[in-house]
């Protein structure tokens, strides 16, 4: 289950540091997680970078190109390491 995201759900930021994290309630496990950060035209803004923390396999991270104001959609799916599919989206804005 996603525990936590950073921009939070819904949230409405001035200052965004170009990186998104999701924590999640159990390891993630090495089969393909995926993080994908979208603009409100579908338009991919990451930077393909996914990075599974290693000292807490819990914690998925990816950063982003510079960022205009505006809607932005975070798709997930990972499989934790106990095979469970966890897979969903999140929501933030960037304020002007």
């Amino acid at each position: 289950v996603l525990m936590k995201a950073q921009p939070r759900d819904n949230a409405a930021v001035s200052n965004f540091d170009r990186q998104v994290k999701l924590w999640f309630s159990g390891n993630v496990g090495d089969r393909a997680p995926s993080l994908v950060v979208l603009d409100d035209q579908g338009t991919r803004v990451d930077n393909a970078d996914l990075q599974l923390t290693i000292d807490d396999r819990s914690e998925l991270s990816a950063t982003t190109k510079p960022l205009t104001p505006g809607n932005y959609i975070v798709r997930y799916r990972v499989v934790t390491e106990d095979g469970l599919v966890v897979s969903g989206i999140s929501r933030f804005t960037i304020k002007p």
